[in-house]
């Protein structure tokens, strides 16, 4: 029997029907072997005792621990079946941001599939002609000295997928502490990593926009989370160099 935790949500949308909640960092979003305890789905169970009759507590897509933004929860089971149809099917909208080492000049579009390894106890996803089909777009928002700030949107959510992704095309997210082997790949000065290490101790991506059809009311909802803290502050150390 899972343990329900009164654990702070950060409540973005809710209704009779869907829960939308902007995710903090350092937050599990399942229980597992090392994390049976203070995640998501442990605090949902306190605030939403119906949801233990749902799977997964009625979660239609997943954040990795230190991914911040936004995650939508069905509150009974027509609209967890509903959503997640909708997300088999590629009409929920997910957009990110995040910082990644190096330059790039033009937007893009990653294709290539990703296949789950286990790698010391851990999941390690990689791109394998095997795997299953994973497409990310890339759009250019800012670019600094060393650093481009990027938009994102997933057409299709494989786990670690932007992560991967951008590391396999050499440009790891900046605070990546597993998909980071090309992030020596950029001349910064031991300064500025140090400096940027202190600003940001996770990986500088955030779930900032969705937009999905509402099971009920069958209306389009759009919501925005604005960048935390520590990306923001990332942000303006790099426009100052």
């Amino acid at each position: 029997m899972w343990k329900a935790q009164n654990l702070n949500l950060n409540i973005v949308y809710d209704d009779k029907y869907v829960l939308v909640i902007n995710k903090p960092t350092n937050l599990v979003v399942h229980p597992a072997n090392k994390n049976q305890n203070n995640t998501l789905f442990n605090s949902l169970l306190y605030y939403y005792p119906d949801l233990r009759d749902i799977p997964r507590a009625g979660i239609i897509h997943r954040l990795d621990k230190n991914t911040t933004g936004l995650m939508i929860i069905a509150k009974n089971m027509n609209s967890y079946l509903f959503l997640k149809k909708e997300l088999k099917n590629h009409n929920i909208i997910r957009e990110y941001e995040a910082i990644v080492y190096g330059i790039i000049k033009t937007n893009g579009i990653i294709n290539y599939p990703i296949k789950r390894i286990y790698k010391k106890h851990n999941i390690y996803m990689q791109i394998n002609s095997l795997g299953k089909k994973a497409i990310t777009k890339y759009f250019i928002k800012n670019i600094f000295e060393n650093h481009t700030h990027l938009r994102i949107r997933l057409h299709t959510g494989r786990t670690h997928q932007i992560r991967v992704h951008l590391s396999y095309i050499n440009h790891s997210i900046v605070g990546d502490p597993v998909y980071k082997k090309f992030q020596n790949i950029c001349l910064i000065k031991n300064f500025y990593k140090k400096k940027i290490n202190k600003i940001i101790q996770r990986q500088a991506l955030h779930a900032c926009y969705l937009k999905f059809m509402h099971p009920f009311f069958n209306i389009n909802i759009k919501l925005f989370s604005i960048l935390p803290n520590d990306i923001n502050n990332l942000i303006n150390f790099l426009k100052k160099k």
